[in-house]
C-alpha cells in the first residue's frame, strides 16, 4: 500500500468512526428505556443450555480456578455436595425463559434505546441458595428494575440500568437471584477527548517479576481450604480473607474467559455474524480496516479500546466478578456456601495489569439458624489504586450445629 493510499483509508476509516461515535445518550433513549421497566425479557439461547462436565470444566480453564469440586468427580463425590457443582458466576450463563416474546407494541415502545452507545457491565448483587449440579436445567425470569441518569468524570451523561434475573431448577427451587447494573455512555466523539487514563503507565515485568508471581500461584493451591471445613466457632471478627492474584492480564487470558463463558458476548462468526450484524447494526462498529465487528473487541483491541477513552483493551466485568467469587471460595472451604456477593467495579484492569483480590471478615453472627460470617472485598492493581469494592456472606459449619443448610425456596412465578 503506497503512503497516499494508506493515507485515504486512515481518513475514511477516521471519518467512519467520527459519525458512529458520534451517538450520545438522547432524552428519547432515556424514554424509551424507562419504557421496558418491569418487562419480562426472553432468554431463549443461553450458553449452557444444561450444566454438564464439559461445560464445567472449560469454565474453570477461562476464570482460572483449579477447585477440584468443580470439575474432578472423583474428587466432588467425596466432598458433602456428593458431586459436582458450578462455580458461583457459572449460573450467568444458563436460563430459558419462559416468556417468547414482547408484546410488539410494548417492544415499540423500548425499541432501539440506547443502541450504539457503548455499554459497560459494572457489577451485580446476587443471592445464592442452591447449587447448580450436573444434568440441571435452568428457568430465568429476567426484566429491568431501574434506570437512573447520572453525571460521570469519565464519559459525561450516563444511564445507569439495573436488571433482575431470578433463575430456578427443574424442581422450582429458587437457585439465585441477581441484580446487574449496566452503565451506559457514549464514546469519544474525537480522538483523544477523554484524558481521564491519559497518563497512566502501561506494566512491564522483568524476568525476576514473573518468577515472584509464579511461585505466588504455586502457593495459592497450598493456601486454598478446599476438603478442610472452615468452622464458624474457629472464625473470628478481623480474620485475612487469604489473598490471590490475578494477571498479569493478557489478551489470551480473555480469549480463555470468553472460552469458557460461552461467547456471551460474541453471536457468532461469518454467516451468522453478518446476520446479526444486519439485525443490530448499531451493535457493530466499523474497525480500521472498514469492517463491522463486536463492540465487545474494547477487551482485546487497542483501536476500540481507545475509542472509549481508555489507553489500552480491559477485563470483562463478569470475569473480574468470577475472580472475587473464587477470592472467597477459596477462602471458605468447600463445606460452605457463599450466601451473597455484591461486586462493584471502581477502575479499569488493562493488559498488563495485576489484580491482588483481598478481603477480611467484619462480623460473625447467627441468623434464621445460619451460622454466617460478613466480608468486605476489595481488589488492588500493581498501581496501589483499588479497581474493585464488594461484600459477600459466608455461610459456614459448624461445630455445634452441624452441616450448612441451604434454604429451598420455590419463587412465586413457577
Amino acid at each position: 500500500m503506497t503512503q497516499q493510499s494508506a493515507e485515504l483509508v486512515r481518513q475514511q476509516y477516521e471519518a467512519a468512526r467520527a459519525q458512529a461515535d458520534a451517538r450520545q445518550i438522547t432524552d428519547e433513549d432515556i424514554e424509551r428505556a424507562r419504557a421496558r421497566i418491569g418487562v419480562e425479557v426472553p432468554h431463549l439461547r443461553p450458553d449452557w443450555h444444561v450444566c454438564n462436565l464439559d461445560a464445567l470444566y472449560h469454565y474453570c480453564q477461562g476464570l482460572g480456578d483449579d477447585n477440584p469440586l468443580y470439575w474432578n468427580e472423583e474428587y466432588a463425590r467425596k466432598t458433602r455436595w456428593g458431586g459436582l457443582i458450578a462455580p458461583p458466576l457459572f449460573q450467568r450463563g444458563m436460563g430459558v425463559s419462559r416468556v417468547k416474546e414482547i408484546d410488539p407494541e410494548v417492544r415499540a415502545r423500548g425499541e432501539h434505546a440506547l443502541s450504539g452507545v457503548h455499554n459497560w457491565y459494572s457489577g451485580d448483587n446476587i443471592e445464592f441458595f442452591q447449587p447448580i449440579r450436573v444434568g440441571d436445567q435452568i428457568t430465568i425470569k429476567s426484566y429491568l428494575k431501574e434506570v437512573v441518569v447520572k453525571k460521570s468524570e469519565f464519559a459525561g451523561r450516563t444511564v445507569h440500568r439495573i436488571s433482575r434475573s431470578e433463575r430456578a431448577n427443574q424442581l422450582g427451587h429458587l437457585v439465585s437471584y441477581a441484580d446487574t447494573l449496566n452503565i451506559t455512555g457514549g464514546r469519544e466523539r474525537t480522538t483523544g477527548e477523554r484524558t481521564k487514563y491519559a497518563d497512566l503507565e502501561p506494566a512491564f515485568y522483568t524476568p525476576e517479576q514473573i518468577q515472584e508471581i509464579a511461585a505466588q500461584y504455586r502457593q495459592e493451591v497450598k493456601n486454598r481450604r478446599g476438603a478442610t471445613p472452615r468452622y464458624w466457632e474457629d472464625t473470628q471478627e478481623g480474620d485475612e480473607v487469604t489473598p490471590i492474584l490475578k494477571g498479569p492480564l493478557t489478551v489470551s487470558d480473555i480469549i480463555a474467559w470468553n472460552y469458557g463463558d460461552g461467547l456471551t458476548m460474541i453471536p457468532g462468526a461469518h454467516r451468522i455474524a453478518y446476520l446479526a450484524y444486519l439485525r443490530h447494526p448499531n451493535g457493530f462498529p466499523i474497525n480500521q480496516a472498514g469492517i463491522p465487528d463486536v463492540a465487545e473487541r474494547v477487551h482485546w483491541e487497542e483501536e476500540m479500546a481507545h475509542r472509549t477513552g481508555n489507553p489500552a483493551p480491559y477485563d470483562y466485568g463478569a470475569q473480574r466478578n468470577a475472580w472475587m467469587a473464587q477470592l472467597v471460595t477459596d477462602w471458605m472451604g468447600d463445606d460452605a456456601w457463599m450466601r451473597h456477593l455484591a461486586v462493584q467495579f471502581r477502575r479499569f484492569n488493562y493488559i498488563g495489569d495485576i489484580q491482588w483480590l483481598k478481603g477480611k471478615v467484619v462480623k460473625k453472627y447467627t441468623q434464621e439458624q445460619e451460622y454466617r460470617v460478613d466480608l468486605d472485598l476489595w481488589a488492588e492493581d500493581q498501581r496501589g489504586r483499588q479497581t474493585t469494592i464488594g461484600q459477600a456472606t459466608v455461610m459456614l459449619p459448624s461445630k455445634v450445629a452441624g452441616p450448612v443448610k441451604l434454604p429451598t425456596i420455590t419463587p412465586d412465578w413457577w
